[in-house]
């Protein structure tokens, strides 16, 4: 049986105000088309664009990857990258299959038991993820 491993990725501190597809990300692991480095700090993983594919028409706007950018320790960036290749391929089952990445979350939105926000830890999958940079998909072509 083949089960699907998804990666999820959170660019908010504040669980409230994540409300839009560029503050949080939960994505097949099938979907990812290359993971680069993009500087000495960052790594993008690119996956299938989610509102467009290839067309094969000149005078269409051809978007066919998003991206997520990770934030490294300078240094790490090979070790992040390592990482994250590990995880996904590994058989380790991932409680619901899901490997979160970078969840930058500290506070929580009326979770405990009186109602309240609380604080958290961020979540990282390696200690040389810094934080999630930013989540880009690219709008619909018309």
């Amino acid at each position: 049986m083949i089960i699907d491993k998804y990666l999820y990725f959170r660019t908010q501190a504040d669980q409230n105000d994540d409300d839009g597809i560029d503050d949080s990300l939960y994505l097949p692991a099938r979907q990812i088309k290359a993971i680069v480095p993009t500087s000495t700090t960052a790594i993008t993983i690119f996956f299938e664009s989610m509102y467009n594919t290839f067309a094969n028409v000149a005078e269409d706007l051809n978007v066919i990857s998003d991206s997520v950018v990770i934030n490294c320790t300078q240094g790490k960036v090979k070790q992040v990258m390592e990482t994250l290749v590990r995880a996904i391929n590994s058989n380790k089952l991932y409680g619901d299959g899901t490997i979160t990445v970078a969840d930058d979350v500290t506070t929580t939105y009326l979770t405990s038991a009186a109602g309240a926000d609380e604080t958290v830890t961020a979540k990282v999958l390696d200690s040389g993820i810094t934080t999630c940079g930013g989540i880009t998909i690219a709008a619909a072509n018309s």
